[in-house]
């Protein structure tokens, strides 16, 4: 009898394994409860990531640090001789909080996210128990985003020359400022979802949720010098508006360089990043008292809580308000009696 899997296990309407990879006379008698026993965690990670990549819709870059957790988790199984069946909601917190020994506390987080969505790929699709449901993740501080103002922004967004790659690197930082586009959304914008004649964008985001976006006058004008000029000829056949210099698409990386050579050359934070830009642009959204739920369509979130944020990142107007209120005193009457003269007087 053959010891090890092969690829390509099919089922059969009864939930027994056909017979490709074992012997026929063994081969009916192994029932789908049977081989839990047997799975290969490398294929079961493989089918996970398949499945959060094109049935969730998840970025690459999640599916790129799940894959790195997912690779923690095998070696620690094997470290302590446990197959995927048998571990166990003490066994996989005890794998969290060795972790959280050597590793910050919000990549122990993302990490704990990361076994909640691969157990319970694995209880639907293979009908595991999920030991995950009970998991305890480190608690996180909430931190303000880092962010430009306007001036910072509109100073950052004039530091171009008119050479190809200030017109690209103009474009890009304008469409993530003015749009509030994730740096995953701008990388992957296909260029038949940009529609300039309209003043508009559909945007692909989280879960591959679509969301239509206005373009502001002097973004159109960009985006179609952009198109028209500087666009490379390599690039004709591309699905995507954006392609670099030598015509290839955008990634990550030039966007991220983008962001901090900007950030220094105009003395903002070091932390400055193409997040910072989308983050600046809700600020500037709530300080025109844009109404907040208009703010999470705009940006894409699910839940409005995570638009909260921005409500507590304009201080200085806060602080604006309360003088304004309160400048000119409190008006209390100066010549009331001093309770301790009158006691004098008794």
């Amino acid at each position: 009898m053959e010891s090890s899997l092969q690829a390509g296990l099919f089922y059969s309407l009864e939930g027994r394994v056909k017979s490709s990879w074992l012997p026929s006379e063994t081969a009916d008698s192994y029932t789908v409860q049977e081989r839990r026993l047997t799975m290969d965690l490398d294929r079961l990670i493989r089918g996970y990531l398949v499945w959060a990549e094109n049935s969730q819709g998840k970025a690459k870059a999640t599916i790129d640090a799940q894959h790195q957790d997912l690779l923690r988790l095998k070696e620690y199984l094997h470290e302590h001789h446990t197959t995927v069946e048998a571990a166990d909601r003490v066994f996989l917190q005890g794998f969290l909080d060795e972790l959280s020994l050597r590793y910050a506390s919000s990549s122990v987080a993302r990490l704990t996210s990361t076994l909640h969505s691969f157990f319970g790929y694995l209880a639907i699709t293979y009908d595991l128990n999920d030991p995950s449901t009970l998991l305890k993740a480190p608690k996180l501080s909430r931190h303000l985003p880092i962010w430009a103002s306007q001036q910072e922004m509109e100073a950052v967004l004039e530091d171009f020359d008119a050479s190809d790659k200030g017109i690209l690197d103009q474009t890009i930082l304008m469409v993530l400022y003015t749009c509030g586009l994730r740096v995953s959304e701008l990388c992957n914008l296909k260029a038949n979802d940009v529609r300039l004649d309209q003043k508009q964008i559909r945007v692909s985001g989280k879960g591959n949720k679509e969301r239509v976006l206005p373009l502001v006058d002097e973004c159109v004008s960009q985006m179609a010098r952009y198109w028209n000029v500087v666009r490379h000829p390599k690039a004709a056949a591309s699905l995507y508006f954006f392609v670099s210099l030598k015509g290839a698409q955008l990634n990550r990386q030039y966007v991220y360089r983008l962001t901090k050579t900007a950030a220094l050359n105009h003395q903002l934070s070091p932390a400055f990043s193409p997040h910072s830009v989308r983050h600046s642009f809700a600020t500037r959204l709530i300080e025109h008292d844009i109404d907040l739920r208009l703010v999470q369509e705009l940006l894409g979130h699910a839940d409005i809580s995570t638009t909260q944020i921005y409500t507590h990142v304009d201080t200085k107007r806060l602080v604006s308000s309360v003088d304004q209120a309160f400048g000119a005193g409190l008006n209390l009457d100066s010549e009331a009696e001093d309770p301790a003269e009158k006691k004098e007087e008794k």
